[in-house]
């Protein structure tokens, strides 16, 4: 059993010090914003650094080397993550439509991906804010051929998953909730890009109405975070429930750091 009662608790302690002085969420507001862009950017490819996320991210300046689309991805990524918060404090309801309007922020201004073997690579063309049309997968880490949801049953899978959320609120912690629901978004898998980024920021999203800081998933642990995956989707949640776990008490406990 993972102890999310013990995440209860480090949350309350947080709640204690608040209202926690602007000037300190300001600089804790920052810090997730360029934790979570860089890594969570990174674990899909993309090869700006953490100091140089953080560096475009404060100052606007690129560095040399970096292509235009990886300044598109953290750009919008940060614009995403403003957008959440805009969705918590307004109590706007998790919907498909919400998705996809997350979807079409976070590939803003990007009409094409590369695929293929890296000598042999073919322009895609993607259509942000819409589901696939055609089936997608992925080589697993045991060098086996994943399928993901077919794009004919993505807007019934989609509407049985927006339906998970909004009716297990009371049954799990928002964590494992947000961990659970995270599995089931990367199962089905329902945009030709950015299903990686889209997952991690709707169960965040799920754990922010909660009142919980976000979880940053790092990218020097992409590997246990696609095993944990891996094992998900054979029924067995324990590495995946015990990884956010682990990073939401990183998250808890480097606030209280600050605060105290």
């Amino acid at each position: 059993m993972v102890p999310f009662d013990d995440l209860t608790k480090l949350k309350a302690k947080l709640d204690s010090y608040r209202p926690i002085p602007p000037e300190l969420m300001e600089i804790l507001d920052k810090k997730f914003k360029i934790d979570w862009t860089y890594n969570s950017n990174a674990i899909e490819g993309n090869t700006m650094s953490l100091q140089e996320t953080a560096f475009f991210l404060q100052e606007g300046l690129t560095s040399k080397g970096k292509t235009l689309k990886e300044y598109l991805e953290t750009e919008n990524h940060a614009e995403a993550i403003e957008f959440l918060k805009d969705i918590v404090q307004n109590n706007r309801p998790i919907t498909e439509s919400l998705i996809k309007e997350l979807h079409a922020l976070l590939l803003k201004s990007i009409d094409y991906i590369w695929v293929g073997p890296r000598e042999n690579r073919n322009q895609k063309r993607i259509y942000p804010g819409k589901y696939k049309t055609k089936p997608n997968h992925v080589i697993t880490m045991d060098g086996t051929i994943h399928h993901y949801c077919d794009p004919v049953r993505v807007p019934e899978e989609m509407e049985k998953l927006i339906d998970f959320i909004n009716h297990n609120k009371a049954e799990y912690h928002s964590v494992e909730l947000a961990a659970k629901a995270h599995h089931y978004f990367v199962a089905i898998h329902p945009f030709d890009d950015g299903n990686g980024r889209v997952a991690r920021l709707v169960m965040n999203l799920i754990i922010m109405e909660a009142g919980y800081p976000p979880i940053v998933i790092k990218n020097e642990r992409r590997e246990d975070y696609y095993l944990a995956l891996s094992k998900a989707d054979k029924g067995n949640f324990e590495k995946l429930l015990k990884l956010f776990y682990k990073e939401m008490e990183n998250s808890l406990q480097m606030m209280l750091e600050v605060v105290e």
